[in-house]
């Protein structure tokens, strides 16, 4: 069940960064603005893909409660923090808001990420653990493209 999820989420995250945000629209170019959202949008999906993954883990019988504890509460730290991001991202459409906050937000959901021991679900598959590992750096990698599509679009 988790290996599904694992290969939905990074084909996700590697479809998203090939094609600079994946935003098909008719005419014109894709917009900073456009990119930052989708990339929010594509945090938010990969967090919750990354706590299903778990859930489906322990639900299965793969991995304890114990065993998936420490990544169901990163993805909910991380739910929480991008809920602030989003905050400040639709704050700086309208009015001026400052990179460094969003900057602090991105650094304490990788401080959440890189919190999460590699070993947490007792997967014995190198492949699945090395998938698992990917879902759990994209989250970092999607969190410094949202910082970086908004200094593309004139955040300071």
């Amino acid at each position: 069940m988790y290996r599904i999820s694992v290969r939905k989420a990074s084909a996700l995250v590697i479809a998203l960064l090939l094609t600079t945000a994946c935003i098909h629209k008719t005419g014109g170019t894709v917009t900073p603005w456009e990119k930052v959202t989708t990339y929010n949008a594509a945090l938010a999906q990969a967090n919750n893909t990354l706590e299903q993954g778990a859930e489906s883990v322990a639900s299965s019988g793969l991995a304890t409660p114990a065993q998936v504890a420490p990544i169901i509460s990163v993805s909910g730290q991380v739910a929480t923090l991008h809920l602030q991001v989003t905050a400040i991202i639709q704050q700086a459409q309208t009015t001026t808001v400052s990179l460094a906050s969003v900057q602090a937000l991105v650094d304490q959901i990788k401080a959440s990420i890189q919190s999460i021991p590699p070993t947490s679900l007792g997967l014995k598959n190198p492949k699945t653990q090395q998938a698992f590992s990917q879902d759990v750096s994209s989250l970092s990698t999607l969190a410094d493209a949202i910082l970086t599509s908004l200094q593309a679009a004139g955040v300071k």
